[in-house]
């Protein structure tokens, strides 16, 4: 009991003397990329990192994007990455206001996202039509065409098709044909 009390009391007494706190920064993670708001600059400001090796990025300094542009009283509290912007928010001590500033990342983007309206399957007339589909590192649209009635579906287009047939040529299957004919003639002749 007496511990927990002297804990108390310490914590007060250092409220109470203004003694600082160190308290991790504020961390947002999208694409690989990590977005850090880090206060120790006055006006505070965007630290970009990437993810898989931990090397500064210069996406937002370039563009002078980082700078946050607050005023001493304002400090950055949090971030949030929505689409290709960063949502940053502040809060004015003196005024004791808290704000948003919003910041392009879209520089900082390994890969910019695809809107949901770009990526709702449809079937109309007998085709199915899939976009989105990653296939070696590409985002492509695919589209299946119906076989007869029954819900069995066929590869109809797709830049997939043309990788899988790269290279084929349709003389190629006709003299492959032509010699399996040759070869059961001669078979039922001979």
């Amino acid at each position: 009991m007496k511990k927990k009390i002297g804990l108390i009391t310490c914590a007060v007494s250092m409220l109470a003397t203004e003694i600082p706190s160190v308290f991790a920064e504020n961390v947002a993670i999208q694409d690989d990329v990590v977005f850090i708001v880090e206060n120790s600059l006055a006006g505070s400001q965007i630290v970009v990192k990437n993810l898989a090796d931990n090397t500064n990025n210069a996406c937002l300094s370039d563009a002078g994007l980082n700078l946050l542009g607050l005023n001493a009283d304002t400090k950055a509290t949090d971030i949030a990455i929505k689409n290709t912007t960063a949502v940053v928010t502040t809060y004015n001590s003196a005024s004791l206001a808290t704000d948003v500033k919003l910041v392009n990342v879209s520089g900082c983007m390994t890969a910019p996202p695809i809107p949901v309206t770009e990526c709702i399957t449809t079937v109309s007339n007998g085709l199915l039509t899939i976009p989105c589909v990653q296939y070696n590192g590409q985002i492509l649209s695919v589209i299946l065409e119906q076989r007869g009635n029954s819900m069995n579906w066929e590869l109809k287009s797709s830049p997939i098709l043309n990788d899988t047939f790269k290279g084929y040529h349709v003389e190629d299957d006709e003299d492959e044909d032509h010699s399996k004919k040759s070869k059961k003639q001669d078979a039922l002749i001979g």
